[in-house]
């Protein structure tokens, strides 16, 4: 009776870089397609056309941005938010702070493109809504591990708050959004008002 084929060391290295080499591209191919949605979007006469442009374009660039993390097969989520903290600072100004206080930690591919939207949208609506009149004020990042398979995400402000239940809340904070994206990740989505906003996302990880 033949034995097993042993895979050979070689072709396993060359497929390993191929797949990174792939995975390059395709990080520089959202790079260059969020800079061309944000000029598409800068020159939109329309104000509705012009925000949903540019949220795409942040949308695709903070994904394109996850392949700078990677270790192996995981993405070091914390390096990531390191990275991205001044670039969604700048993006909105004010003069509110954003303030990160994570732990290292590596989750899958599909678990880091979903934290890097939830992110996105929670930390943006904070810097843009929180604030009004450009009041001065925190967003604070933090990122923990509980135990062995859950971690949290909570993103948190000492802004003006909001009524979660209200329908204007719910769509300026893009809550069915979030919670949409929760599931796929097997989290457990929670949102609370007063004396800012928190919202945690406790996930797989």
């Amino acid at each position: 009776m033949t034995g097993a084929k042993k895979s050979d060391p070689m072709v396993s290295e060359l497929a390993h870089d191929s797949a990174a080499q792939v995975r390059h591209r395709m990080a520089n191919t959202l790079q260059l397609l969020s800079a061309l949605g944000r000029m598409r979007g800068q020159k939109a006469p329309d104000p509705e056309t012009r925000r949903q442009l540019l949220w795409m374009s942040d949308a695709v660039g903070s994904l394109g941005a996850l392949d700078r993390h990677r270790q192996g097969l995981f993405v070091d989520f914390s390096a990531y938010l390191d990275e991205m903290a001044p670039i969604w600072r700048r993006r909105h100004g004010g003069a509110a702070q954003l303030r990160l206080s994570v732990q290292p930690i590596l989750v899958s591919d599909t678990t880091a493109s979903t934290l890097a939207l939830v992110t996105q949208e929670l930390v943006g609506n904070a810097l843009a809504h929180a604030f009004p009149e450009d009041r001065p004020g925190r967003v604070d990042v933090r990122l923990n591990r509980l135990n062995d398979t859950r971690c949290e995400l909570i993103i948190s402000d000492d802004g003006t708050g909001f009524d979660p239940a209200s329908p204007s809340a719910r769509e300026r904070f893009g809550l069915w959004f979030v919670r949409s994206l929760a599931a796929q990740v097997r989290g457990e989505f929670t949102v609370m008002s007063q004396d800012g906003s928190t919202a945690k996302l406790v996930f797989s990880g």
